[in-house]
């Protein structure tokens, strides 16, 4: 089958024998003895190359899954508690990666000495950034179609005021006393006609606020909410966050924006590996409120 797959693949049995590095012989004797337990053609010999029969290309759909389910099995058995080692890339968004991925990336070096890691952060993605993680923690999603995805957790997002800022104009109970307060948008979201907050108990509603600031990075949103700028919406990874929770104050708590996913990246080829596989989990418990795997 891997012979049959090769061939396939290079389009000609001298092509697959360069790939898989065995004589030209073998794999025609494998191609024909693969044929007559088959009892049907595989192949279509032609004077420049070797083109699939539509059994064969059935064959061969079925071959190259079965052939990955097999591979899969084999390093997901390999890898299972093999210690992390070598070098780990991470890359990261800039409010997450600072606030929840930079502690994880923390106590992985500690556990895993012989694990080299690099972190780095970025909302906006280079090109040259785009080849160089192993693993990207993303709130915002790639558009990368040759990335591997998966969902690792979620968070939730509410209007915001800074304590003291708070403190200054009083409580806020009403939707007409928000529209009232300065609010700090995001440069990415600048075309957004209005955020559309949900309640267990009342039907949702959508309220348009004119930012008289609008920022970005995230972090910037932050400090500037922190220092009194005005109000803005906010994800619970900061507004829970135990460094900054005591300096904000929650406005209309009933209410919630749009939630959002956190996301874990990584290419296909180097999903597999050891540290890759495992930060991914610490990442995954730590996005659920889970202690890091033992």
């Amino acid at each position: 089958m891997m012979y049959f797959i090769a061939v396939i693949e290079a389009g000609s049995v001298s092509g697959a024998a360069r790939m898989l590095g065995v004589s030209k012989s073998v794999i025609s004797k494998a191609i024909i003895e693969l044929e007559a337990s088959l009892q049907t053609d595989l192949l279509i010999r032609t004077s420049k190359q070797l083109l699939p029969t539509r059994a064969g290309e059935v064959f061969y759909r079925r071959c190259t899954s079965g052939v990955e389910a097999i591979e899969t099995a084999f390093l997901d058995t390999r890898h299972h508690g093999a210690i992390p080692q070598g070098d780990l890339h991470v890359l990261a968004n800039a409010a997450y990666g600072r606030y929840i991925v930079l502690p994880v990336v923390h106590a992985f070096a500690a556990r895993y000495p012989s694990c080299k890691i690099s972190f780095s952060l970025a909302d906006d993605v280079s090109d040259s950034k785009m080849t160089w993680f192993d693993v990207a923690i993303r709130t915002r999603p790639f558009s990368d179609p040759a990335l591997h995805v998966r969902r690792i957790g979620g968070y939730r997002r509410h209007l915001v005021i800074g304590r003291d800022y708070y403190d200054q104009v009083g409580p806020i109970e009403t939707f007409e006393q928000v529209s009232r307060l300065p609010f700090i948008g995001y440069v990415d979201l600048a075309d957004k006609d209005g955020w559309r907050l949900t309640s267990a108990s009342r039907e949702p509603r959508t309220i348009g606020m004119r930012p008289h600031l609008s920022l970005g990075p995230i972090n910037l949103i932050l400090e500037s909410v922190l220092a009194g700028q005005g109000c803005s919406i906010l994800p619970d990874f900061l507004y829970d966050h135990p460094a900054v929770a005591p300096m904000l104050q929650k406005i209309l708590p009933d209410w919630s924006a749009e939630d959002g996913d956190i996301l874990a990246y990584t290419y296909p080829t180097r999903q597999r590996s050891a540290a890759v596989r495992l930060f991914i989990d610490w990442m995954t418990c730590v996005a659920h409120g889970l202690p890091f795997p033992v």
